[in-house]
């Protein structure tokens, strides 16, 4: 049995695919389709159709220099290539066949006499021109070929000079980010240096004068009357305070130098806390704060540093005590999943504006008004200088943990929850 004759349609409209193949496979016709001049060509060298139907207006390259390239390869010259198209100018017949063309049909078609018209072109049939017209034809056909590869290569070096600019602008921007990264590196260098050297010059002050307060306090240096005994306890709270800066300011920069020494230990979170809760319960009561613990069914076994964690949950817990309004709302959660221990601290206080929710972690990053600070320690509204979350992210950084905030929005609350791999307890 006779193959049913198999015709490449190369032509970018689906419309006019989906209409010719509409009317030639009822017809007996196997079809085949290509929608640019380049896929064309390569259809044309894998299938070896019997017979090629050709768009002259095509993208990448036009049905002409399609049907050039076609006729000159090996095994598709004797293929006939019937052009499908648009044009009706004798002009534009002479040049589809001095390119190669064995036809030309004009749209629209005639649906009912087309698979006639192909089937005569697949019998031989074949259109030529008048030979005193061909080396004019061929002439213009050249010229146009020419035009048309001058147009192509312009196009090509303007396309290249946008590629030399754009690489020379990203060779800019790559060379001045550099230059900011490592101006960037010697800040942070500086700030560290600065951060340590002020820190340490401050506590051998701090230290002289906190021991004569000390030795005052203790009557070493003769008896005091009761409001100088008062003055030099509040000097003695408040150098206290200080100290306590420093030593949060000092464990920043270790942790941001990867040189903060931990004494690791299997502790327990919710035993941890629960010491951490006690310490604060005097500050929650008198500020009429409402706090709620559901604790896991079970410990929460991690290695981690006993005093950090305790630092962690105490960061957390005061800021929100702070953060709170008096006759607010603290919850605390904690549970297993995954073989992770996790703790929740959720209250109903002024909230976080969600732009802020990752900038709180940076460190010296305050979400209120810089201009506005309370200095007491568990008022509302008190806060310190913006390193107390930093800390926390280190710390559990550091232990294999993470931890992350949500909010509503300002005066909806917050909530903070971290977690920490869990160990097995033997």
């Amino acid at each position: 049995m006779k193959s049913a004759p198999h015709i490449l349609y190369i032509e970018d409209n689906e419309f006019n695919q989906r209409l010719i193949r509409k009317i030639l496979e009822p017809a007996g016709f196997k079809l085949s389709s290509a929608f640019d001049g380049i896929q064309g060509i390569k259809q044309a060298i894998d299938l070896k159709p019997d017979l090629i139907l050709m768009d002259l207006e095509l993208p990448q390259i036009d049905g002409l220099g399609a049907a050039t390239k076609i006729k000159s390869l090996p095994g598709l010259a004797k293929v006939p290539i019937v052009a499908l198209t648009s044009k009706t100018s004798k002009r534009d017949r002479d040049q589809a066949l001095v390119a190669g063309c064995d036809g030309y049909i004009e749209k629209p078609i005639n649906a009912r006499t087309f698979a006639d018209q192909v089937r005569r072109y697949l019998k031989g049939e074949h259109e030529r021109i008048e030979p005193a017209n061909k080396t004019r034809i061929l002439r213009d056909f050249n010229v146009t070929l020419v035009n048309k590869l001058q147009a192509k290569i312009e196009e090509l070096e303007k396309t290249n000079q946008e590629l030399r600019q754009s690489k020379e602008e990203l060779l800019h921007a790559y060379e001045q980010s550099q230059n900011w990264n490592l101006e960037l590196q010697r800040l942070t260098r500086l700030k560290e240096n600065i951060v340590g050297i002020t820190s340490h010059e401050l506590r051998t002050p701090l230290s002289i004068a906190t021991g004569y307060i000390d030795l005052l306090l203790e009557g070493m240096l003769g008896e005091l009357n009761d409001d100088t005994h008062r003055v030099l306890q509040i000097s003695q709270t408040s150098l206290a305070k200080m100290s306590d800066l420093i030593t949060k300011i000092t464990d920043l920069t270790r942790l941001a130098l990867k040189k903060f020494p931990m004494n690791l230990e299997v502790v327990d979170i919710n035993e941890i806390f629960k010491n951490v809760r006690e310490g604060m319960s005097f500050f929650m009561k008198i500020r009429n704060l409402d706090f709620h613990m559901e604790r896991s069914d079970e410990p929460i076994w991690v290695q981690a540093d006993p005093n950090l964690i305790e630092q962690v949950l105490s960061n957390l817990l005061k800021n929100a005590i702070c953060f709170t309004p008096d006759h607010g709302k603290i919850e605390v959660k904690t549970w297993i999943q995954d073989n992770k221990g996790w703790f929740e601290i959720a209250d109903t206080g002024i909230g976080i504006k969600e732009e802020d929710l990752e900038k709180i972690f940076d460190e010296f990053y305050q979400v209120t008004d810089v201009n506005y600070h309370k200095t007491g320690q568990f008022e509302y509204m008190t806060r310190g200088i913006g390193v107390g979350l930093a800390l926390c992210k280190g710390i559990l950084s550091e232990l294999g943990g993470k931890i992350g905030a949500s909010s509503s929005g300002l005066n909806q609350g917050s909530s903070f929850t971290f977690y920490l791999p869990m160990v097995t307890q033997e």
